[in-house]
């Protein structure tokens, strides 16, 4: 995506509930309009990108910070969502620019005490306590964010730079940064969401897409939250849409 291209489409309001009063979806839509590197060509509509929030008890976790095109539109939805004075954790899935633009921002209004992510190559700023974590590909381990709340941190081999899918045990929701998002393109799409990841097809990809089955069935997953596109949300469609991704992965690679 090309910040100085990138147009946005009608705003979101407010935030959305992915899951009860547990998960909530930020964010805002932008314009397909062939300037969104991640999309592929020919594909005029709108998208949203999508960062989360997580409620615990004694504080929230935010998944992510969204793209600077949205920074006033999170920032009020974090105001409607948190409480004066709610302590908040941040985790990245990337740290790439969709991911982690807002942090200064966010940090500037909220009481942000910890930034958690992986890799480096770009690596935030941030003034909170940096929790810069491994997990190896194909592995995961489960990580006390926040008092009381416990996230799975997820390594999927479905990456370009290190990645995390995080999974919240107790909503059954896995957000899953920059994969299943072909939720915008409509029905049967899922191979346009590996537009991406094309280096798929110069490589085996029978275990990325054992992978990314592995993952869903190993657990209840009842949402699929994607960094952008539209979520997929209940156990039967999320299984359906691992099923169709994992699919296409194996038809674009090279065995």
């Amino acid at each position: 995506m090309n910040p100085h291209t990138a147009q946005a489409a009608p705003a979101v309001e407010g935030a959305h509930s992915l899951i009860g009063d547990r998960i909530h979806r930020l964010g805002a839509d932008i314009a397909l309009d062939g300037q969104v590197s991640w999309c592929p060509p020919g594909i005029r509509t709108t998208q949203p990108v999508n960062c989360y929030l997580i409620k615990g008890s004694a504080g929230s976790v935010l998944v992510d910070t969204g793209i600077r095109l949205h920074e006033a539109e999170i920032i009020h939805q974090l105001e409607s969502l948190l409480e004066p004075g709610e302590r908040l954790a941040v985790v990245l899935t990337r740290t790439e620019m969709e991911c982690c633009l807002n942090l200064p921002a966010i940090e500037a209004r909220f009481d942000v005490e910890s930034v958690w992510y992986t890799g480096g190559i770009t690596v935030p700023r941030t003034s909170a306590t940096p929790r810069r974590i491994m997990v190896n590909p194909g592995t995961s381990c489960e990580l006390e964010v926040m008092d009381g709340l416990t996230l799975e941190f997820v390594s999927p081999l479905m990456r370009l730079l290190p990645t995390l899918w995080i999974f919240d045990p107790v909503s059954g929701a896995l957000l899953t940064s920059d994969a299943f998002t072909h939720g915008s393109y409509g029905r049967s799409k899922a191979a346009a969401g590996l537009h991406k990841f094309q280096w798929f097809a110069e490589a085996d990809t029978r275990g990325i897409a054992q992978d990314v089955e592995d993952v869903i069935r190993d657990r209840r997953v009842s949402a699929i939250g994607p960094g952008y596109g539209e979520p997929f949300i209940g156990l039967v469609e999320s299984a359906a849409e691992a099923t169709a991704l994992a699919a296409a992965i194996r038809t674009v690679g090279n065995q």
